[in-house]
């Protein structure tokens, strides 16, 4: 690394910004100064190195390691175990879960899973606002939420208001919160009286990829830090990974918006040239003034794209290939290979195509739950989450409103509004009106408010659950919620051992959901997300779909979008495209097709160029993605898939 990386880990100074090109020892330079801190005393547990994600804070607690033993410190497991390395979001749900932040914020830090959040809004219908109308509001809301911005500077009076104040109300009443939120109340915590003692809670605060932050997100940062603040990043790779709405003007005018900032510019590209080269003419594309490399230094290598006929040729294809290379060199560690892929079924296919080769696989960046809590046919997964989730905590409310929901075409919001009405009238929690309805029922008197009938039979059935499976351990308790056999429960299923309870089980599901990471697995091929490659490195990527319409999204070419609309999403994939190849250290390969199923097309938004038959059947017409021909003359050459495996002695 360069002279100007050992000046940020020695920089003793008070605030600090590091800004540099895509490889360019940035995060290198933050893991090195957080060892030097830690190495001339400063206590482990005093320094924060904030990530974008959970994967990318895996990885930093690993480099720590080495950055503590080149440091020559003793015990270096030890100290970097103990060290706080963690995505802001996690640091901000640790601050609201404080006695004080919980007495200020009235709710616990309990996030909303997104298919919870679907069953909120459906509550959130019952306002009678047009749907579109609703949408857009809570849009706003979680908007302005990132921003940080008080409530009562940007809420309008009539629906917005009434909305405000309905979403508050169920929130409070379930004790949880939504995820554009927790930084929100976090910031405004902290910035408020109550909120004295938790500030300046870390000597050092060492802020990576802050472009990549909401402002609520870098306002907590900023006030979480008491003797140095050091933020690094790039505003031309920033990702929508740590939030929806990155505020990346709050890194660019750091400097300009404070007084007596350090201000370090990396100026020199590591790995392989031509990779480095193809990432700043793409940056250059999206911003005549991207930061760009003034120095190169690594192996010159070759980077390629390669054109297959159709998907399954590609699949088949790429996979054959990573075969024969691993054939070629067995003692090479499969984790140092990433394909990045552009959806969920690529990287089904993938690993499944993988598996089938014999390679182990840990895929991320896909493991959101989906499904309809309106029909239980299609809810499975989400059921059988909701039902570890009441064995792991009988008292959480928010479970129990997605538990009763299930099934229903309203997920019985017409039910749950009564519920709140008659808790506010008889001051009670809504724990105690699912109790006082089952009560009724049984009892044969009349219902205490409106649907207490369905509410209670569900609640029953939930209570019926809980009693029992509440000794059930490990595969047995997977089975007996559900969850068994399920595809999105799969990579869980392989991490436990047996004897896990509820509680342990439900916080590997619910961190699979928040903040989930690559199985500590050295002999798996990575499959992964273009955003979970933020804050990662590998020898070897290939990334893969690389057609229009998968990167960059559809929505950049659709005509009935604003040209200003389209713009945006063009720049937003070409950042989250770049800073995801960027992170071949050594090997890049792009992996494209020409032609697909139009079904297959259609169901995974590629742009289609054209539709033409073929065996009687439709076939779109696909383009490779436009972002290499934008690469100019760092664009890579291209070879036909068939010459590659001929090239490796495949036929």
């Amino acid at each position: 690394m360069t002279d100007l990386v050992n000046d940020i880990a020695t920089f003793d100074g008070r605030v600090a910004k590091v800004a540099g090109p895509v490889r360019s020892g940035k995060t290198e330079a933050l893991v090195r100064r957080a060892a030097a801190a830690i190495a001339a005393g400063t206590a482990p547990e005093d320094v924060l190195l904030a990530t974008s994600t959970a994967e990318g804070a895996r990885v930093a607690r690993r480099r720590l390691v080495d950055a503590l033993a080149t440091a020559g410190v003793e015990d270096v497991e030890d100290l970097a175990a103990r060290t706080n390395v963690a995505c802001a979001q996690d640091i901000c749900l640790e601050v609201l879960a404080t006695p004080e932040a919980r007495a200020y914020t009235g709710r616990a830090p309990r996030v909303l899973a997104p298919f919870e959040y679907n069953i909120f809004l459906e509550d959130m219908k019952t306002l009678g606002q047009p749907l579109r109308r609703l949408r857009g509001v809570l849009r706003k809301f979680q908007k302005e939420w990132s921003a940080g911005a008080a409530e009562e500077d940007w809420v309008v009076p009539g629906d917005e208001k009434d909305a405000l104040d309905l979403a508050h109300r169920l929130l409070t009443a379930e004790n949880a919160m939504l995820e554009a939120e927790v930084a929100y109340l976090c910031a405004q915590y902290l910035q408020s009286e109550a909120g004295t003692g938790a500030r300046k809670r870390f000597a050092c605060v060492l802020a990576d990829d802050f472009q990549n932050n909401s402002g609520a997100q870098q306002t907590c940062l900023c006030l979480l830090a008491r003797d140095q603040l050091i933020v690094a990043g790039n505003p031309d790779e920033a990702v929508a990974v740590a939030t929806p709405h990155p505020a990346i003007a709050g890194f660019a005018d750091f400097d300009a918006l404070r007084r007596d900032v350090a201000v370090f510019t990396l100026q020199t590209a590591f790995g392989n040239p031509n990779i480095t080269a193809f990432c700043d003419a793409l940056a250059a594309v999206g911003d005549a003034d991207a930061i760009c490399a003034d120095e190169r230094e690594g192996t010159i290598r070759d980077i390629a794209t390669v054109k297959w006929n159709t998907p399954n040729e590609e699949f088949n294809g790429l996979t054959r290939y990573l075969f024969a290379l691993d054939q070629e060199n067995p003692e090479a560690a499969q984790a140092d290979t990433c394909l990045v892929v552009p959806n969920k079924q690529w990287a089904h296919a993938f690993g499944q195509m993988l598996a089938k080769r014999g390679f182990a696989v840990s895929s991320l960046g896909f493991e959101r739950l989906a499904g309809d809590p309106r029909d239980e046919k299609r809810a499975q997964a989400l059921m059988a989450y909701t039902a570890l989730n009441l064995l792991a905590d009988p008292e959480d409310v928010a479970a129990w409103r997605t538990w009763v929901g299930y099934g229903n075409y309203l997920c019985l919001s017409d039910g749950w509004k009564p519920l709140l009405d008659w808790c506010d009238a008889q001051g009670a929690t809504p724990l105690e009106a699912l109790a006082e309805a089952s009560r009724a029922v049984a009892a044969g008197e009349a219902e205490p408010f409106l649907r207490a009938g369905n509410l209670a039979a569900r609640y029953e059935a939930g209570l019926a659950l809980i009693e029992q499976n509440r000794t059930r351990r490990g595969h047995a308790l997977l089975k007996a919620v559900g969850a068994e056999g399920l595809r999105e429960y799969e990579a869980i299923a392989r991490q436990i051992v047996g004897d896990e309870d509820a509680a342990t089980l439900f916080a590997l599901v619910r961190a699979a959901q928040f903040a989930p990471t690559h199985e500590a697995n050295p002999h798996a091929v990575r499959v992964s997300s273009y955003e979970q490659m933020v804050g990662c490195t590998y020898a070897n990527v290939y990334a893969a779909g690389c057609v229009d319409g998968c990167v960059p999204a559809r929505d950049a070419f659709e005509v009935v979008s604003t040209e200003e609309e389209r713009a945006r999403i063009m720049d937003a994939d070409r950042r989250r495209f770049m800073a995801g190849v960027g992170k071949a250290g050594e090997h890049l390969m792009f992996s494209t097709f020409s032609k697909a199923d139009l079904e297959l097309a259609e169901r995974t938004k590629m742009q289609v160029a054209r539709v033409r038959m073929e065996n009687g059947e439709r076939v779109a017409v696909v383009r490779p993605t436009c972002f290499i021909e934008e690469a100019g003359a760092c664009a890579p050459i291209t070879l036909g898939g068939q010459a590659l495996l001929a090239d490796m002695g495949i036929d």
